[in-house]
């Protein structure tokens, strides 16, 4: 059995409920997280990324702050968290319908996915165990 976690951008979880519900995986966890990824240092990135959000708004001086803070590194930013428990013949697809329900264009900040296997599952209710348990 896997664990497949995903950390991914607040205004994707969406996208990844219908990924994966159309999947056939209906159950899942989420839960509000901030955090960041590795501090981006290529200018170029940098400042497609900074056009992008010029163009559907223009920066004000809190924008202006946030950006700033991205880039320096000391901004931490909301983002779901998705735990997905599978079976072993599952894992890729979910985490294939994971990357594509949150790839962007942006080239930074898309998320990432841990996959971890785990030994037992037993489900309350009915005290079923393994995979039956899922």
């Amino acid at each position: 059995m896997k664990e497949i976690t995903a950390v991914i951008r607040i205004e994707k979880i969406g996208a990844t409920k219908k990924a994966l519900l159309d999947i056939g995986i209906p159950g899942f966890t989420a839960f509000k997280a901030n955090g960041r990824g590795k501090l981006v240092t290529d200018k170029t990135l940098l400042n497609k990324r900074k056009l992008s959000i010029v163009k559907t708004s223009p920066l004000d001086t809190r924008s202006e702050l946030v950006m700033t803070e991205f880039i320096d590194g000391t901004r931490t930013f909301p983002c779901r968290v998705v735990i997905v428990l599978v079976a072993d013949e599952d894992a890729d697809k979910v985490v294939q319908a994971i990357i594509k329900a949150n790839r962007t264009n942006y080239g930074i900040g898309d998320g990432k996915i841990f996959v971890s296997s785990f030994d037992e599952a037993i489900r309350v209710r009915t005290k079923e165990t393994g995979v039956a348990a899922l």
